[in-house]
């Protein structure tokens, strides 16, 4: 597991996720937060990540 934070999370989500891109939007709804809450406050896993790939 591992604490992802800002540029970092985005540059994991990338590599997670690929070509099909994510939701990341700090300032949107619940669900992005979401990720940020759980990999950046809290350590997460790759499964944890996939979870936010579109």
């Amino acid at each position: 597991a591992m604490h992802l934070c800002g540029s970092h999370l985005v540059d994991a989500l990338y590599l997670v996720c690929g070509d099909g891109g994510f939701f990341y939007n700090p300032s949107s709804s619940k669900r992005d937060r979401g990720i940020v809450e759980q990999c950046c406050h809290k350590p997460c896993s790759l499964n944890d990540l996939q979870n936010y790939c579109n």
